[in-house]
């Protein structure tokens, strides 16, 4: 006997804890537009159902010497990326994201990439 399509089929769905750091590292990297392997990240569940996420990264600045200012403070840098941090963590994972911490642990020269 086969179900048709679209009815639900008895069973568990479950993201794994390293599934979810992985992602939350890629993420977080994305957001903050620094090297995944540079980025970390630790996921927990908050008590009440939803995730909080810690994310310890690099601070991306400008080429020294380049004169260039960088397009937001330090502070709006991290309150930006932790509101598109919990919302793509969401859309992938459907969970809720109730906490995002960021932490900037040291600094990498945001370098211009190449067009290939």
């Amino acid at each position: 006997m086969s179900l048709a399509a679209g009815h639900p089929v008895p069973g568990y769905d479950r993201i794994g804890s390293a599934a979810l750091v992985h992602t939350a590292q890629a993420v977080a990297a994305e957001a903050l537009h620094v090297p995944y392997r540079q980025t970390r990240a630790r996921v927990a569940g908050d008590g009440h159902g939803a995730l909080a996420v810690d994310v310890t990264a690099p601070l991306a600045v400008p080429v020294l010497g380049s004169h260039a200012v960088p397009a937001e403070p330090v502070v709006a840098t991290a309150h930006r990326a932790r509101g598109v941090i919990a919302e793509r963590l969401r859309s992938i994972t459907g969970r809720q994201v109730a906490v995002v911490d960021v932490t900037f642990s040291s600094s990498v020269v945001d370098t211009p990439r190449r067009v290939r």
